[in-house]
């Protein structure tokens, strides 16, 4: 049977479907910017006389910066800075892209990719954030294809840089990728819009705090008023213990980014393959992911972003450990593509969590939280990713990530259900005590009203 939707929700939808279409094509601009260097640092490497443990600083600087945006800048996303934030991500990548290919030296490197971090950081939190208050009934499919838009970028980057470097320098690929990010103001001029009507927004907002409370988040999101004007920092979402556990799944998800992404050409060359080959494994592990992150966000929606994170943790932890003793560049690339599935489940799960946890009002300022804390443990991965390669080659590397990830995932589940145990005994109490004020307002009621009279008393009335 055929329902008529309403005008408030077919303004959700209209408004939901420009943001999106605006969002992917940044992002995938974006982050193909991003990952664009990673197939080039083996010549960077040998051009600027750069160690392997360089490399680890490089990556590690530009989560460093992508922590201080996240943290920082984010809640001003929940403020009405968004759109503003949007265009000031696409020019620092800009600026990053073309200061990297001026470098001469490795710290050049280091700090382009600082900026472009911080280009990244300020760009994501403003558009989950405006994707969450589009339609926070299905935030978790919005941050799927965010995922998804995001992965295509960094299967396009990594892939065109990986087949440029045959016929063009790494400065040149550089400042080409630098123009094309540009393109990405754009959408983000056009696109960049928090919803304006009150009757949709009413609406997404009532849809938002159902599935909210379904999936278990209401008690968290309850510890923040949402009609309030949002802070200028995000520490006050610590104090529920909800989002503290989010806050560890996704760090935990973090920690394999952080501890390879740098190091992934040289081991791949290490182990044979080539810069084409390098590049082609950067792009079939993004294809997984764009393709599971739809299905995963609506999973999410409708079964819980916790639940979502698990069913991903279970695939990608092993995978993760068996890279330490692949010794073929071909199996290794095939094992990345059964990896990314399990990515997107973990990541999308983790966001979508952090959605059900907190309000939307506070959407910009709680993701924002969640990318920084993750991207801290990428980064003081990335820092140490190096050294551990040096040291103990890939079975150090990628069986004490492993190691990593189960340990911080084990204590973000940990802290959840004991948020979800204290949950349900306050609002068990909550029904009880309600249940005895009722009933004492009852008592009181009967001692002041007199009885009725019966029916034998009304049919004989008493003589005197």
């Amino acid at each position: 049977m055929w329902t008529r939707r309403g005008p408030a929700l077919d303004a959700i939808d209209r408004h939901r479907r420009r943001l999106t279409a605006g969002v992917v094509a940044a992002t995938v601009l974006m982050s193909s910017g991003a990952m664009v260097i990673f197939p080039l640092l083996p010549t960077l490497q040998s051009q600027l006389d750069i160690s392997t443990a360089d490399i680890g600083f490089v990556a590690a600087a530009g989560f460093a910066a992508s922590l201080a945006a996240e943290l920082l800048v984010a809640p001003f996303a929940d403020r009405g800075r968004a759109r503003t934030m949007g265009v000031a991500g696409v020019v620092l990548m800009t600026a990053a892209l073309l200061g990297s290919a001026m470098a001469t030296e490795s710290w050049h490197l280091i700090a382009g990719r600082a900026l472009g971090g911080l280009g990244l950081g300020v760009f994501m939190a403003a558009a989950s954030a405006l994707l969450v208050r589009a339609d926070p009934a299905r935030a978790g499919e919005a941050l799927g294809r965010l995922g998804a838009a995001e992965l295509a970028g960094i299967a396009l980057g990594p892939l065109a840089s990986g087949l440029a470097i045959a016929f063009a320098s790494p400065a040149a690929i550089l400042a080409w990728s630098g123009a094309v990010v540009l393109i990405g103001v754009a959408p983000v001029l056009l696109a960049f819009r928090e919803r304006t009507d009150p009757d949709a927004a009413a609406a997404g907002q009532a849809a938002g705090a159902a599935e909210a409370r379904a999936a278990g988040g209401g008690s968290a999101a309850a510890s923040v008023d949402p009609a309030a004007r949002p802070p200028r920092v995000s520490f006050d979402l610590l104090r529920s213990p909800m989002v503290v556990g989010v806050l560890l799944l996704y760090g935990a998800v973090m920690v394999p980014t952080g501890a390879y992404d740098g190091i992934w050409p040289r081991f791949m060359a290490d182990i044979g393959a080539s810069e084409w080959l390098t590049a082609l494994s950067y792009t079939l592990f993004a294809v997984p992911f764009a393709l599971v992150a739809g299905w995963a966000g609506r999973l999410a929606d409708r079964r819980g972003g916790v639940s979502a994170y698990v069913r991903g943790a279970v695939v990608l932890v092993p995978i993760v450990a068996l890279y330490g003793v692949i010794g073929n560049p071909w199996v290794a690339t095939g094992v990345g593509f059964v990896e990314s599935s399990g990515q997107a489940l973990a990541f999308i799960g983790a966001a979508a969590a952090m959605a059900q946890a907190v309000p939307a009002a506070r959407a910009g300022a709680s993701q924002g939280l969640m990318r920084a804390f993750g991207l801290l443990t990428a980064t003081i991965a990335a820092a140490l990713s190096g050294i551990a390669y040096e040291s103990g080659g890939p079975l150090v590397l990628f069986g004490g990530t492993a190691i990593v990830v189960v340990v911080i995932a084990a204590a973000g589940l940990l802290v959840i259900r004991s948020a979800r145990r204290r949950a349900r005994a306050d609002a068990a109490a909550s029904v009880a005590a309600s249940e005895v004020d009722t009933a004492g307002i009852a008592a009181s009621l009967d001692d002041r009203v007199p009885a009725p009279a019966s029916d034998e008393t009304i049919a004989c009335p008493a003589v005197p």
